[in-house]
Parts: structure tokens; C-alpha cells; sequence
């Protein structure tokens, strides 16, 4: 199973060319993961609409009520966590989990600490908190698990009328 992971998608830029971007990047994933904070309702529905099945946690911008703060799956044998600010307070939920998905520190992670592999796809749009890059993640499970860093462009700014 291929899952394209993607957070932080907040600024101001092109939602159309970020879309047209994903779809290119996680053409061929069986589901979307975002990690929280996508800024804008129109980048969430473009993400829905590109087909293979969503996958979303509440963030703090904006934070919405309509999504929950975590999620847990089994893929394969593997317990799969995900949460937007892996605070203090929730590493121990995390302890838990094969994989942990995060987002919040708009910065690329890919750490196995302890039996726990913890993932931050960092932020597609917006770099900051000391980031200086545009991430996404590819991450297949398989016999083994597989972690694909992508590097995203830059965007236009949007164009507000």
C-alpha cells in the first residue's frame, strides 16, 4: 500500500498548481494523508477530489471541530498513528504505533526512536520555525517500509480580487 502524506499547506499560493503538483506526485497512491493545517477549504476539496481515498486530522489552523485530532489504522501489520502537533503530552499515544504521522513544525522528519518510526512530510507551502524547504512524503508499506521524500516548488502567490 502507497500512501501520499502531505501537512501544513497554509499561505498564500496557487491552490490550482499545488492540486495539479500532488496529483502528479502521488499519482498512483492508494490514499492521501494530510496532517493537519491546510489553510484554506479549497485545498481540502481539491485533495478529496483527486480520487483515492482522504485521510484527514484536525489541525490549529484552522482548527475544525468537523475532523478528528488523531487517527489510527492498521495497514499491513503495521499500527498506523496520525496527529497534527505531536505535543509533549501525546508522545505517549505515540509510543504505541509502528509509524506516527505528524505535521505542526513545518519541518521534514523521518526518525525511528525506539520501536516507533516518526513521520512529518514538513510543509508543502510555507517553510518556517526554522524550515527551509517544501515537502511532501511518499510512503510505501511493504515488506519493509519505504519513505519517500519529495521536494515541492514554489507557488505563485494567489491573486485576490
Amino acid at each position: 500500500m502507497k500512501v501520499g502524506l502531505i501537512a501544513d499547506t497554509q499561505g498564500s499560493f496557487e491552490v490550482g498548481a499545488l492540486l495539479a503538483f500532488v496529483k502528479r506526485e502521488f499519482g498512483g497512491v492508494d490514499e492521501i494523508w494530510h496532517a493537519g493545517d491546510w489553510g484554506s477549504e479549497a485545498v481540502l476539496g481539491g485533495l478529496r477530489e483527486l480520487g483515492p481515498p482522504f485521510v484527514v486530522v484536525n489541525g490549529n489552523a484552522p482548527d475544525d471541530p468537523r475532523y478528528p485530532m488523531t487517527i489510527e489504522r492498521l495497514i499491513g501489520s503495521r499500527r498506523v498513528g496520525m496527529i497534527h502537533n505531536l505535543e509533549p503530552g501525546r508522545r505517549a499515544w505515540a509510543t504505541d504505533f509502528d509509524v506516527v504521522f505528524h505535521g505542526h513544525t513545518h519541518r521534514w522528519r523521518d526518525e525511528l526512536l525506539g520501536r516507533t518510526r516518526f513521520i512529518n512530510p514538513g510543509t508543502a507551502t510555507r517553510p518556517q520555525f526554522g524550515g527551509t524547504e517544501r515537502t511532501m512524503a511518499r510512503v510505501t508499506f511493504d515488506d519493509s517500509l519505504f519513505v519517500e521524500k519529495l521536494m515541492v516548488p514554489i507557488f505563485a502567490k494567489s491573486r485576490r480580487i
